[in-house]
């Protein structure tokens, strides 16, 4: 098997965007990159599941992950599209399962779904969740996608 190589899309969480004061700019920046590294031979494209800027929350563009997946499945044709990670604990598990087999669908087969307990604990609080110890969340997570 050749090597693959795969690409972390911009979404705003490190502040990549920042220079984009215009959202639609923003994300018109996120799909481009995601049409060239199809263009050029990348075999993935990777997105975040964070709700915030990193490392500290800021008022700065951030796309959401899912719903960033839907969109660049519809402006892409071939490369396979994912996150790094999705966090189990941010939405329900059937929730989770419907919008993942939606984005697979959307995007013709193409998702490479990646899961795992989450570790930012001023997201969870941000969002009203309750921050899991570590050991917990890594067993639910098993759990919960058996």
């Amino acid at each position: 098997m050749p090597l693959q190589f795969g690409l972390s899309l911009p979404q705003g969480w490190t502040m990549e965007l920042a220079s984009r004061k215009d959202p639609v700019e923003a994300y018109e920046t996120m799909t481009q990159v995601a049409q060239v590294a199809e263009e050029v031979g990348f075999t993935s494209l990777w997105l975040v599941d964070h709700f915030q800027t990193f490392p500290r929350p800021s008022q700065e563009v951030t796309f959401e992950c899912w719903t960033s997946a839907s969109a660049i499945a519809r402006d892409t044709h071939r490369i396979r599209i994912g996150q790094m990670v999705t966090c189990n604990s941010y939405r329900n598990p059937a929730l989770l399962a419907k919008m993942a087999s939606t984005v697979d669908v959307l995007s013709h087969g193409r998702l490479n779904f990646g899961i795992g307990a989450g570790g930012l604990e001023n997201e969870y609080y941000a969002y009203g969740y309750e921050y899991p110890e570590t050991p917990s969340a890594c067993a639910s997570c098993a759990r919960q996608y058996r």
